[in-house]
């Protein structure tokens, strides 16, 4: 019996059908979670520590002038500040009135989120700290999102907040927001860590070849969109004026304290033009091309016609490259405009 041979062409076909149902299925595939390095109770949280104020406290001595802090911005009392070798380096999570506060030396930074209280050290996942919550759910301590048990994607809502230093912070805002001291018997503190822990090395896994996996970068959220703005490269005073999800952004940079942070270039509905001015004081390193008005790094007009304004904080944190990778793998990186 003779048998019809199948043409090439409908040979072909079926082919590239079955190949291409074959990819399908490799893509359908799950994706691995990220394995979590658990040490529970490693570190104890700190909850609601008495305040008092930045100007009373340091009369005290115990903090440093280049103590590093985080301060949070747009609250009473213009904000506040946390040493963060006398109340985060130690218990590495603060359940607080003022914020919910994470400390991950490893990455890099200082998260702080809206008040909400449970939350605990747990672990490393992708070298990055794990918190885990009241319920049990465990939450990425740098972004701020759930990825287990009962608030599974579920996200932390950030406060306006930066990085500096403790004399910078005082120079701007004496009046501001501080924990009580009492004279440096009642709280564990730890000098920071200058080195990567074994346990974020041995989680860490590949990092992303765009950075230098321990560079400097300020992680910005944007209109659903994630960008990376490189710090290392900076000199003593730089602004990134940029688009991103659709808005516009302006990140300030000053070296001396390295500190960065993002804003919304907007005051009364009124588009402004931000750069780093060499010769404005150091207490208000930039200027808006518009009205000459002189803003510090707290967002704050300090002179010209706009002072008194305060600009619109964006979602962001200033944080080691493979941090920022790990919990946001779909970023973009900073390229200035040619």
């Amino acid at each position: 019996m003779n048998r019809r041979r199948m043409p090439r062409s409908l040979l072909s076909v079926l082919l590239l059908a079955t190949l291409g149902a074959s990819v399908a299925a490799s893509w359908a595939k799950p994706v691995s979670p990220r394995p979590v390095l658990p040490k529970p109770g490693l570190y104890k949280a700190l909850t609601e520590p008495p305040c008092s104020y930045c100007s009373t406290q340091h009369r005290s001595g115990l903090v440093k002038t280049d103590d590093r802090v985080i301060a949070w911005l747009r609250a009473a009392h213009n904000g506040g500040a946390i040493p963060i070798r006398h109340f985060l380096a130690a218990p590495r999570v603060i359940n607080d009135t003022y914020g919910l506060f994470f400390y991950d030396p490893d990455g890099g930074y200082v998260s702080a989120f809206k008040k909400d209280y449970g939350y605990e050290f747990y672990g490393w996942r992708s070298g990055v700290m794990v918190v885990k919550g009241r319920d049990g759910s465990l939450w990425s301590a740098l972004s701020g999102v759930a990825f287990e048990g009962p608030q599974k994607g579920k996200r932390l809502e950030r406060i306006p907040s930066l990085v500096t230093d403790w004399g910078y912070w005082l120079m701007l805002h004496p009046e501001s927001t501080a924990y009580n001291l009492f004279g440096g018997k009642k709280y564990p503190m730890a000098e920071l860590p200058t080195r990567l822990s074994a346990e974020a090395q041995r989680t860490m896994g590949q990092v992303d070849a765009r950075r230098r996996p321990m560079s400097r970068v300020l992680g910005v959220e944007l209109g659903a969109e994630f960008r990376a703005y490189p710090l290392d490269e900076q000199g003593e005073r730089a602004c990134f004026v940029d688009t991103l999800g659709g808005e516009a952004v302006a990140v300030f940079w000053y070296g001396p304290t390295a500190t960065a942070v993002a804003y919304r270039p907007m005051v009364d509905g009124r588009r402004l033009t931000f750069y780093a001015d060499e010769i404005s004081p150091e207490t208000a390193p930039f200027k808006d091309k518009e009205t000459g008005t002189r803003w510090s790094l707290a967002g704050r007009g300090i002179d010209g016609p706009l002072k008194g304004k305060e600009l619109t904080w964006v979602d962001s944190i200033q944080c080691r490259w493979y941090a920022w990778a790990a919990e946001h793998p779909e970023t973009s990186l900073y390229a200035p405009r040619k």
